[in-house]
This record gives C-alpha cells, sequence and structure tokens, in this order.
C-alpha cells in the first residue's frame, strides 16, 4: 500500500499536462457558438473558460495542492483514498468527466471530440457521462478503444445510427445509456458478453427504419438474461415486438424495468421470476391475459400496467405487495369488484384503474389508506355512493370517478380535505337529492305507528314513493344543490357534451363563508365538525360536477337554442329553435370557407409555380442566372444557404484512406460543377462540408437537385469491409 502511494505522488508533471492539454482541446472541439441548433454552448463552462487565454503550462504553473483542471466544472480527478481502492490508475489523474445538460454541440465521429476523448482515457479516464447536450452523429470505431471505461452515458443527445458494435470490446461497462437519441435497429445481442453492467438505458429512441418504424426494433434477445450484475433495464418507447424473454431474470438482480411504449405482447408471465423488482413498467403495449403478480414481488414500488389488453379480476396478491405505493392499471379490461383487501396497501399514495369494467361498490375502506394522495376510477361500472369516511383521507388531491353509476349526494366531509385539486363526478347518477332511499324519505309523510301491519303499510307505501320519486323526483332547495363549502360563480362556460347550455364554474367559498353555512345538523351540512373545513383558495380546487346533480339549475340554453324542462323541472334539455341554425353552424361555416380560400391559393400557387418555374423559356432561366452571378457573394440582403455534409465519412476514412479521398475529390468536382450552374457560391468548406450561398431559394433547390442526380448516377467503388454506402445530407 504504501510503495503505491509513494508511485501515486510522483507523478510527474508532464502527466498533468498531458491531461490539461487534452481536457482544453476537447472544450474547443465542442464550443461551437455558431451552430444553429445551439444558443448558449457550454452554459456553465467554470474552470474551462481560463484555456481560451491561458496556456496549460501557465494554468500548472501556479503553487497547488491539486492541478487546476481538477476544480473544473464536471471533472473529477483521483486521490490517494481512490486509488488505494484501485478505481483509478494515479493521483490527480482525471479519472471522470461528468459534463451534463450543458449546451456541449460537435459531431462525436469528428477527430477533434474522438481524439481528445482517447487521450483522457489515457490520463487514467474511467467514467464519461455527455447526457443531454447537443452532440450529434454515429459513433466511430475508435470509441471503442477506451477499454477502461465502466461508465459511459451519451443519452439525451441527437446520435445516429445503429447501437455500434465498437462498444462490444467495453468488457469493464457497469453503465451505458444511449437512450433518448435517434437511434434504430435491432438491440445487438454482443451486450450480454458485458457481463460487468448494472445499468443498460436504450429507451426513447427515435430513429427511423425502412419499415416506417421508430427507434430500436426486433426483440428482446435472451442474452440479456445472461448479466449477473444487471439491475436496471429501460428499453421503452422503442418499436421492440415478440414477447418477454422466459428467462430475463433468471441470472441478475434485475430491480428496475422499463418496457412501455413498445408492440410487446403475449402473457407476461415470467415477470414473477423477477423477485428483486422495486418498479416495473410494462405500459402501453399489446400484452395480455391475467395481470402476473404474486407475493415474489416484497420490495415492488411501482407498477404500472396501463393501455393493454389484461383481463379477469384483479389478482389478489395485489393486495398483498408489502410497499407497493404506485399502482396504474388504466385502459385494461379488468373485471369484478375492488376488494376489501385494498386496505393492506398502506403504503400506495396513487391508483388508477380507469377505463375498466370494474363493478360493485367503493368500499369505505378505500378512505382509510393513509397515504392515498390520487384516486382514478372513471370510466367503470361502480355503484353505491360516496363514503362520509372521505373525509378522513387528508392527503388526497385528486379523486376521479366520472362515468360511473355512482348515487347519493356529495359528502359534506370533503370540505375538510385541504389538499384536493381536482375533483370529477361527470357523467354518473348522483343528486342533490340523495339516493333513491333519501329522495322518497323526503316525499313521506310523518308516521308514528310501529306495529307489523303498519310497518308491512309503510314498506309498500316506500316503494311507491321510490318508483313516484324516478317519475316525478323532487326539486332540491337552493341551499342543497352543492355541497355547503360549495357555490356557483358568475361565470357561465359552455359545456363540451354536445348539450348546448352553459353552466357556472364551481368555485370553493371562503372559509368564514363555508363554516357558517355547514354548522347546520342535515345530511349535507357538518355540525359541530364545519370547524374543521380548510381553508383553500377558490382557484386551488376544481369541480366537475355534472349538471344532473344540481338538476341544471343555474344553466342556460346557448344562443339558438330554446330550454325545454322535463322531470318536474329537474332536467334541462336544449332543442335548436325552428328557422334558427344552431351555434355551431356560423363558425363551422366560416372555417370552411377559410380552408376552400386557402385550398384555392394552394391550387392557384401551384399552377403558377408550374407556369413560371418548370415551364419557362429556357433562355429566361439562363438570363436570371446571369444577373445573379454578376451579384457576386450574397452579402447584406435575402440569401439561401446550402450546406451539406457526407454522412459516415469519418468511419470510411478509417477503413479505406486513400480511396476515401478519391472520393472525396469526385465529390467535390461535383458539388463545384453544380455551384457554377447555378450561381452559387462557395462561403466555407472543411473536409467534407459544404456551405454554398444563393441569391434566390430557387437557385437553391436546382443545385440540390443537380448534386443527387450526380450522385446518384457516378459509379462508385465498392470498399472492402465496408456494407454501407455514404450519402449526401443537406440541410438548406
Amino acid at each position: 500500500m504504501g510503495r503505491l502511494l509513494a508511485a501515486a505522488a510522483a507523478a510527474v508533471p508532464g502527466q498533468h499536462a498531458a491531461c490539461c492539454c487534452a481536457l482544453a482541446a476537447f472544450y474547443n472541439s465542442t464550443f461551437n457558438p455558431d451552430k444553429p441548433w445551439d444558443t448558449k454552448p457550454w452554459a456553465n463552462k467554470q474552470g474551462w473558460e481560463l484555456t481560451a487565454t491561458r496556456s496549460c503550462q501557465q494554468l500548472l504553473a501556479a503553487p497547488a495542492r491539486a492541478p487546476s483542471y481538477c476544480s473544473w466544472n464536471g471533472v473529477s480527478c483521483c486521490d490517494p483514498t481512490a486509488l488505494a481502492g484501485k478505481q483509478c490508475s494515479a493521483v490527480h489523474s482525471v479519472s471522470e468527466l461528468k459534463v451534463q445538460v450543458n449546451g456541449l454541440n460537435g459531431t462525436l465521429g469528428s477527430p477533434g471530440i474522438i481524439s481528445n476523448l482517447l487521450r483522457l482515457h489515457a490520463c487514467g479516464l474511467t467514467r464519461l457521462n455527455l447526457q443531454g447536450n447537443d452532440l450529434s452523429g454515429s459513433m466511430t470505431p475508435e470509441w471503442g478503444l477506451m477499454t477502461n471505461l465502466v461508465v459511459l452515458d451519451l443519452s439525451n443527445n441527437w446520435l445516429n445510427g445503429t447501437i455500434p458494435a465498437a462498444l462490444r470490446s467495453l468488457k469493464r461497462l457497469q453503465t451505458l445509456g444511449l437512450g433518448t437519441n435517434f437511434l434504430s435497429g435491432p438491440i445487438p445481442s454482443w451486450l450480454g458478453e458485458l457481463t460487468a453492467l448494472q445499468v443498460l438505458n436504450l429507451g426513447a429512441s427515435a430513429g427511423d427504419n425502412e419499415d416506417g418504424s421508430q427507434g430500436l426494433t426486433g426483440t428482446l434477445p435472451e442474452a440479456l438474461s445472461q448479466l449477473p450484475q444487471l439491475a436496471v433495464l429501460n428499453v421503452e418507447t422503442n418499436a421492440l415486438t415478440g414477447s418477454i424473454p422466459e428467462q430475463l431474470c433468471s441470472h441478475n438482480k434485475l430491480k428496475v424495468l422499463k418496457l412501455r411504449s413498445n408492440r410487446l405482447g403475449g402473457v407476461p408471465q415470467y415477470l414473477t421470476q423477477c423477485t428483486e423488482l422495486t418498479q416495473l413498467d410494462i405500459s402501453n403495449n399489446r400484452f395480455s391475459g391475467p395481470m402476473p403478480a404474486n407475493m415474489s414481488w416484497p420490495q415492488l414500488a411501482v407498477l404500472d400496467a396501463s393501455s393493454n389488453d389484461f383481463h379477469g379480476p384483479l389478482t389478489p396478491a395485489l393486495y398483498s405487495l408489502p410497499v407497493l405505493g404506485y399502482l396504474n392499471l388504466a385502459n385494461n379490461r379488468f373485471s369484478g369488484s375492488i376488494e376489501r383487501a385494498v386496505t393492506l396497501m398502506t403504503f400506495l399514495t396513487q391508483l388508477n384503474l380507469a377505463n375498466n369494467r370494474l363493478t360493485g361498490i367503493i368500499d369505505e375502506n378505500l378512505w382509510f389508506l393513509p397515504q392515498l394522495r390520487s384516486l382514478d376510477l372513471s370510466r367503470n361500472n361502480l355503484t353505491g355512493s360516496i363514503s362520509s369516511a372521505i373525509g378522513l383521507t387528508f392527503g388526497l388531491t385528486d379523486v376521479l370517478l366520472g362515468t360511473n353509476s355512482l348515487t347519493g349526494a356529495i359528502p359534506p366531509q370533503m370540505g375538510v380535505l385541504q389538499n384536493l385539486h381536482e375533483v370529477d363526478l361527470r357523467n354518473s347518477s348522483m343528486s342533490c337529492l340523495g339516493t333513491h332511499e333519501d329522495a322518497a324519505a323526503a316525499a313521506a309523510p310523518p308516521s308514528s305507528t310501529a306495529d307489523a301491519a303498519a310497518n308491512a303499510t309503510a314498506n309498500a307505501t316506500a316503494v311507491d314513493l321510490m318508483a313516484k320519486a324516478d317519475r316525478d323526483p323532487q326539486q332540491c332547495d337552493d341551499s342543497m344543490l352543492l355541497p355547503c363549502f360549495l357555490f356557483f360563480s358568475k361565470v357561465t362556460l359552455p359545456r363540451i357534451d354536445n348539450s348546448n347550455m352553459a353552466c357556472p364554474v364551481i368555485l370553493r367559498r371562503p372559509r368564514d363563508e363555508a363554516v357558517a353555512a355547514c354548522e347546520g345538523d342535515s345530511a349535507s351540512q357538518l355540525g359541530e365538525q364545519a370547524g374543521n373545513i380548510a381553508e383553500v383558495a377558490a382557484a386551488q380546487q376544481t369541480w366537475d360536477i355534472d349538471p344532473s346533480y344540481y338538476q341544471f339549475r343555474p344553466c342556460r340554453c346557448l344562443e339558438g337554442f330554446r330550454a325545454v324542462w322535463l322531470s318536474n323541472g329537474t332536467r334541462l334539455t336544449c332543442e335548436a329553435m325552428p328557422g334558427t341554425a344552431a351555434a355551431w353552424v356560423t363558425p363551422v361555416t366560416a372555417l370552411l370557407c377559410v380552408i376552400g380560400v386557402a385550398l384555392l391559393a394552394a391550387v392557384g400557387l401551384f399552377v403558377w409555380l408550374r407556369m413560371t418555374v418548370q415551364l419557362r423559356p429556357r433562355w429566361q432561366r439562363e438570363k436570371e442566372l446571369a444577373e445573379n452571378r454578376k451579384k457576386g457573394v450574397p452579402s447584406g440582403g435575402p440569401a439561401t444557404i446550402v450546406v451539406t455534409d457526407i454522412e459516415c465519412f469519418s468511419e470510411l476514412m478509417t477503413i479505406n484512406a486513400p480511396l476515401a479521398t478519391r472520393f472525396l475529390g469526385i465529390h467535390n468536382a461535383l458539388l463545384r460543377r453544380a455551384a457554377a450552374a447555378h450561381a452559387g457560391h462557395v462561403i466555407e468548406q472543411e473536409g467534407d462540408s459544404w456551405s454554398v450561398a444563393f441569391h434566390t431559394a430557387v437557385d437553391a433547390v436546382a443545385f440540390c437537385l443537380q448534386v443527387q442526380q450526380c450522385l446518384a448516377k457516378t459509379n462508385w467503388p465498392s470498399v472492402a469491409g465496408y456494407s454501407r454506402r455514404p450519402w449526401l445530407r443537406i440541410q438548406a
């Protein structure tokens, strides 16, 4: 140990200078303020900016405990402790470069970037994290030379192409992040050879494939199951097909699995073998069958299986997952009821079972979940009423119960929920009258008889009253139209349900008014508990209550419609008035007229372009070109700039430099000839990239067409070991 530290302390200044120079060159190659896609490169260049005015010799000359570059933003250097743990190669060598979301720009395959990264790798670099920048292009074979890397994260950039085979040689990689780029093609099976991998992020790729899909294609390779240390696998938002490999979790310790937004299908029963999962997201796929859940997921905290084709009752094992906090099973075909065992889910904060086929009542035990924040049971077939126990779920922020068959009144206990943000009770049978039994009781005459005959008569009378309440419902008192803590504002908005009516916005009362309104002893009030009503700003909560609840009392019909009151004045319909156009007719007619005029203008423009561009005499075109040539290089006025670049040219140079140079000569001759033919002026040329200026867009387009046609007709020699054909990328 002593000899190791002594050797580290004896690191020669020349090594420090090499590291400093490599960092400075990397900074210069990724700081391109003239790039159009980046307005602020290197947003945080603390320390790095010193290289613009001082040499590395000057920066390292000042006495310090460590070289100055060790304090630059994103740079970590090796210290004696890390050296003793064999985590780095020499004291004060650059062990990590972590410059995230900082506006670095450039092409990954450019010599300026890759050569300096290789120099840093020689300086001891083992962890490279450049996620969230503006790096583009594809990765060249030189990336496979950085064999000491344990972390390589290039996610959230502009990379294209396929996952490069050069990464196959990085056997020490523990983290590989290539997600949120523009990659395409299949996931290579050789990833199973990187046995040290713990984190693999290939999610959210958006590269174009030949079949029209975007992102990574093919199936999940069986080889991924051979990664013994794999803990995080993210392949979400791609175009993967097939099913989940049977042995996916047989030989690893997978904790996070994200497969959402793919085209995976089948019954994912093998997921039950992933016994150490903490997060599982398989949403937005084509999985079917019963939901695979059992007690083998004791650490599962997040489960999202929404937007699939699961069916059948909710698996009983779901209720027994001890630390589950987020459960989303929306947009499936689950049936049956929500069991009382839901009360076992004491860590549950968000429950979303929307758009299924659930039946039964909302058990009041659901409201005793201590951590529940968001509940979405909308678009099911639930019945019953909302229990007053909802007032005990103090952390509730969202209650979405619309499009069910719920009855009864809104419990006034919801007024004590301080954190409530959104309530959706649309398309239900809830009413300010309460349940049918409540309505019948309100209409029944008082009775004091208690014998059996009287009770039988009372029961028959109750049935008759309930039937009468259905035929001729009672009108609610104005004070009962809404819960005592809510009121109708003066602002009315048209409804979006084609009812052709406008209803007022519902808001919270100020606390003092709400307490006064809720102090009574009726079923719609809180009595002594009114003092517990929360202080909530009126605009903090959104209450979307179906107008049938308050019997449409404050609603009005839109212009051109007349009100028709039914069911004893408790139901409003709006009928179009004879001879009057519906409210939507005028704006729709105007919109159609605008679209028609736009189409006519487009057709006229097309015809004009054909007549003036395609069919005009050649002598007129030559005259315009001659005039544009006389003007010289465009300056001080409108111009069109065409920027070209040969895709994969760096890769071709690596394979056969002499032949690539010959290709470049042919390419340059074609571009020069086309530019001269269409009055273009070459304003910049760097390697295989050209910038050509034109006075008119017509000249620029003609140049692009001629170049592409000439390139396509050229007989290019084949290159041994290179299967891809380089193509010209043009940006105008």
